[in-house]
């Protein structure tokens, strides 16, 4: 044919969209080095990069046939990558430049996503979309091969002309896309109120004509309140409150961890506040963007829980503790025994209740006064969500199906690495559920949820002949923990996917930081993450949960089907830490007692996932090597 063409097509720029509350904004800042162009909006970065061809020049096309097309040689290659810490949603489309005359619709183009094969053809004017509503997360790449030619119904309009275009990656991410949780929370409160479950409405501001400016607490067992469960950041979370001014009050479905109060009853500084505002703190994942920061805790001294606490003592925090009123609240329209947040197990509130004493949850469900000195309990954290908080579809609030927030990092992919993943979430080795506990040196620490069981039930030993659990493992028998889980209990399926790992030995005191744990120096102020380590320490495959470890208190509900289990940190040269079965750490002789264990391992850094979401002991990710299927 002489009717011979000039096709060019070329990458010129990134255009990105930012949802802003209700308005949109074109916020962009690019940056081309070489062959890539780059976006930069907050926490969100997506890459456009060309791979291989910086444009398609097709000189001399002459109008052909859909199989002639397909054949073409020549692609335009190129790359759309999520280098930033969020999801990032995209669209990839082409944009004609040419007007005289238009090409639209005559030009046809096909594409082929990740290697996974090419598209039917489809014409510019109908469908100019490379890729629609693709997704992103966070380091993950999609590369496009995309093949153009003129279509053969094309005229003599087009001969000698010239087809120009560009193609475009637009990029949006927000938190507040989607339907807004606390319009959610609102109509489920509507459909769970009932003559025995009535979530109850507060006049914190003494305008009761004026229920707008209200707190709203939800009270009741958790047949009536069992709408109010949300999933973020590895951790399952109860909706406590929605507050005035849109924010929501969270607190954690489990104690975390369980320790020392401080050496006062002042939050402020205290043990417990170090504790969540740090170690605590730092699992929470995109928490800038997802949690109230410095949010105010009342942590005002009273001896009354029913009515509302002056805010005499207030204390700014991005994680806190609940109080008396607050607890109080959610079982003001049943009985403490049977409130939704009664978990069978002892945990701190925020309260003093003197110069010597804090409030506390026991683990019938009543309100406890105890003495600093002589107690330590659990951990629950509280967080308050940001109000413009939207939710992924497809949750409903229920404990096995949990609201999902935007903003919060997607469950992982089969691929992925496992140590990319978050602590908290649920990993199956060897056909035994872990929890993540952290990440450290790129190999990820896991802490058994159940405990070691024989054919009869829990299994239970001494600790060991003496505190340490080195000497445990290395001189003593199967009687002892630390000897038997490196041994007999240690299984070549299990060996094939951990590594060794340094496990601190340091004491805690009955009135001591649980930062003694980890910390070289005696109660110190600094990071457990900084702080210079301390030598007592064992290297090796199966260890204990540390106390201030994540996940190292009793886990699950009610104390009654529990059992104790050992912590790996000694509290003096002749005791050794516990955790007994309704949550308060002890002391005991490591030689005298026989408990249960919990082991804690690390897996390799080359552990990838296969399956599974990490949200549930029951959709634990399952993990393999590469190529390898488990």
């Amino acid at each position: 044919m002489n009717n011979k063409r000039n096709l060019l097509i070329m990458i010129i720029t990134l255009s990105l969209v930012l949802i802003l509350g209700s308005s949109y904004a074109y916020l962009m800042y690019t940056k081309e080095s070489n062959n890539s162009y780059v976006i930069n909006v907050g926490t969100l970065e997506v890459t456009f990069v060309d791979s291989e061809t910086q444009f398609l020049n097709l000189t001399n096309m002459y109008p052909m046939t859909d199989d002639e097309g397909k054949s073409l040689e020549q692609e335009l290659v190129f790359q759309v990558k999520n280098t930033g810490n969020l999801v990032a949603n995209y669209n990839v489309y082409i944009e004609e430049l040419s007007t005289e005359p238009e090409f639209k619709t005559v030009i046809k183009y096909i594409v082929n996503k990740d290697n996974k094969g090419y598209s039917e053809p489809e014409v510019l004017n109908d469908d100019k979309y490379i890729e629609s509503s693709g997704k992103l997360k966070v380091g993950e790449t999609s590369e496009y091969h995309v093949k153009v030619w003129l279509m053969e119904t094309a005229d003599n309009t087009y001969m000698n002309k010239e087809f120009k275009a560009k193609v475009i990656v637009e990029g949006n991410q927000n938190l507040d896309k989607g339907v807004p949780l606390l319009d959610t929370i609102k109509e489920a409160i509507a459909n769970h109120t009932t003559d025995t479950c009535i979530p109850t409405i507060t006049d914190d501001n003494g305008t009761p004509d004026n229920k707008d400016d209200d707190t709203i607490y939800f009270s009741g067992d958790n047949d009536c309140v069992n709408f109010n469960y949300v999933w973020y950041s590895g951790k399952l979370w109860r909706i406590v409150a929605t507050n005035p001014d849109g924010s929501m009050k969270l607190v954690t479905q489990d104690a975390i961890t369980a320790i020392n109060w401080g050496s006062n009853t002042t939050y402020s500084g205290s043990w417990i506040y170090q504790w969540l505002n740090e170690d605590f703190k730092d699992t929470l994942y995109n928490y800038e963007e997802i949690i109230v920061q410095n949010a105010s805790w009342n942590a005002t001294e009273t001896t009354s829980y029913a009515t509302k606490i002056p805010e005499t003592t207030m204390v700014t925090g991005d994680v806190g503790l609940l109080n008396t009123y607050e607890y109080y609240q959610s079982y003001k329209n049943t009985t403490y025994s049977s409130g939704y947040l009664n978990i069978g197990y002892f945990w701190w509130l925020i309260t003093p209740y003197s110069s010597s004493y804090v409030r506390s949850v026991d683990c019938d469900g009543s309100l406890g006064i105890y003495l600093l000195s002589s107690f330590e309990y659990g951990a629950r954290p509280s967080i308050n969500l940001k109000s413009n908080i939207g939710i992924v579809a497809g949750g409903d609030g229920s404990e096995t199906n949990p609201y999902r927030i935007n903003g919060d990092k997607e469950p992982g992919n089969s691929g992925e690495l496992i140590n990319t993943r978050l602590s908290g979430e649920y990993v199956k080795v060897d056909n035994k559920v872990y929890r993540i506990v952290g990440i450290e040196n790129n190999t990820t620490k896991l802490t058994s949820v159940d405990y070691v069981r024989d054919g009869s039930g829990v299994l239970t030993k001494n600790f060991g002949s003496k505190t340490s659990w080195k000497t445990s493992v290395e001189t003593d028998s199967d009687d002892y923990w630390g000897h038997y889980l490196n041994n007999t209990w240690l299984t070549s399926e299990l060996k094939n996917y951990i590594t060794e790992g340094t496990y601190y030995l340091g004491q805690v005191g009955s009135s001591s930081s649980y930062k003694n744990s980890i910390c070289s120096a005696s109660n110190t102020e600094e990071r457990t993450s900084s702080c210079e380590k301390t030598s007592s320490t064992w290297t090796g495959l199966v260890g204990l949960p540390r106390m201030g470890e994540m996940f190292s208190a009793q886990l699950g509900s009610g104390y009654s089907s529990s059992s104790v289990i050992w912590l790996i940190t000694p509290s003096s040269s002749s005791t050794v830490r516990y955790v007994n079965d309704n949550g308060l750490l002890g002391t005991p002789n490591p030689s005298s007692r026989a408990y249960g264990a919990r082991p804690s391992i690390n897996l390799k850094s080359s552990v990838k996932i296969t399956g599974g979401d990490g949200m549930t002991p029951e959709s634990a990710y399952t993990i393999g090597f590469e190529g390898q299927e488990k």
